[in-house]
């Protein structure tokens, strides 16, 4: 895969649907959940380094602070608010509270966005064939006993008939 190629074929909107279809995972939710909850880890992050993974594509160690620099300005807004949504819990009408759930998917769906700016014009990515980048950001955060379940490839999308 050329380069040229590796950066045109990543949009916010295949990361999105990627991203829909591989949390849907019970096992790979749960671990999602874990990896935010546990060990302070950015699912989004997670989510676009097992796309990258999974096109067996990869960046250069030096650039990760490049990404994490992309989730600054995101990061803090989303923690705040889903903080806030998870008081609000029990003390609004549910369909308020599915709207706060709907607000926060509209906050991760912009945060993907920033990632996905950020991979296409800052990083240059490279052909892998030992794709090891959800590992990596597993072991900086602790979350070694994660990377298991990171590691098994994401299942194909069923077509519809």
């Amino acid at each position: 895969m050329t380069q040229e190629h590796a950066r045109t074929s990543l949009t916010l909107e295949r990361l999105w649907q990627f991203s829909l279809q591989y949390y849907s995972v019970r096992e790979v939710k749960e671990a999602c959940l874990s990896l935010q909850n546990q060990f302070h880890g950015n699912v989004n992050l997670l989510l676009l380094l097992k796309w990258l993974d999974e096109e067996k594509l990869s960046f250069q160690t030096e650039q990760w602070p490049i990404v994490s620099d992309c989730l600054g300005r995101s990061e803090a807004l989303l923690h705040q608010y889903r903080e806030l949504r998870r008081k609000l819990k029990g003390h609004v009408t549910d369909t308020l509270y599915r709207e706060a759930l709907q607000f926060e998917l509209h906050l991760e769906k912009q945060q993907q966005s920033d990632l996905v700016d950020c991979i296409t014009s800052q990083l240059t990515l490279t052909s892998t064939q030992q794709p090891e980048l959800c590992q990596r950001y597993c072991r900086q955060l602790g979350a070694d006993k994660l990377t298991a379940v990171f590691a098994k490839p994401a299942q194909p999308q069923q077509k519809k008939p």
